[in-house]
């Protein structure tokens, strides 16, 4: 005689995977579909899990496409079998990181080795990196008018919105850099150095139709030398 042991759960109706697995891989669905390393600090190793579950008919071997240097993949277990889960961790290297503040790519999640890039399978990936500021009794300070800017369009097909930077201060502010999340805004600053008690404009133009396209929240990033804000996050709604 043979004996076979199953587990698992007697459901009446058909599992739907659309809410725990959202994004479709070509039938590897993911529970992720952009991967965020925030505040990272030089030297640090960060890691993401994404969990992944075979929706197809046919055993998969996840892996991942076009991986930076600073960058890397492992899928658990290796091989999927169609109905099971696993996952892929990701896992950043920050030192291999050249330049401060937003560093963003694209790699490709596929269901076998071999398989060919698809916009289908594209993931999203951002980094901040954060320099090393020492605080001390005469350092910079950066305050803000807000750090949501929200603005709308009203049936025009651009819009732009203000946001005032203050030094508050005892020694010079440094903006060192100014970068976007995602497409569909364009910055201008008025001044990237502040003496103690002068304030900057930085000007927010959102473009709609860019910005139907984007999967991710609109933002700006600034790194700055102020100790208590080397990152500042102004974060964009648009009505």
């Amino acid at each position: 005689p043979v004996y076979l042991t199953m587990k698992g759960v007697v459901l009446a109706d058909l599992m739907d995977y659309s809410g725990s697995y959202p994004y479709d891989y070509g039938g590897l669905l993911a529970d992720a579909d952009n991967l965020e390393f925030d505040n990272v600090n030089k030297g640090e190793q960060r890691t993401f899990e994404m969990h992944v579950m075979n929706n197809g008919n046919t055993r998969m071997q996840p892996n991942v496409l076009h991986l930076p240097p600073y960058l890397t993949a492992k899928a658990y277990p290796e091989f999927l079998s169609p109905g099971h889960s696993g996952k892929v961790v990701f896992t950043l290297h920050s030192d291999k990181i050249r330049d401060y503040g937003l560093t963003q790519t694209s790699v490709f999640l596929a269901q076998q080795l071999g398989e060919k890039v698809k916009s289908q399978t594209e993931i999203g990936v951002s980094a901040v990196l954060l320099p090393s500021v020492a605080a001390t009794p005469d350092a910079p300070q950066l305050q803000l008018s807000d750090t949501t800017l929200t603005l709308s369009f009203g049936g025009k097909s651009k819009k732009t919105g203000e946001i005032l930077l203050t030094n508050t201060g005892r020694s010079r502010l440094d903006i060192s850099s100014l970068q976007m999340f995602t497409r569909g805004l364009k910055v201008t600053l008025s001044k990237s150095r502040l003496m103690p008690g002068e304030t900057a404009r930085l000007k927010i133009t959102a473009v709609a139709a860019e910005l139907k396209k984007v999967r991710s929240t609109p933002r700006v990033l600034m790194i700055t030398n102020a100790p208590r804000q080397s990152k500042v996050v102004v974060t964009i709604k648009t009505e």
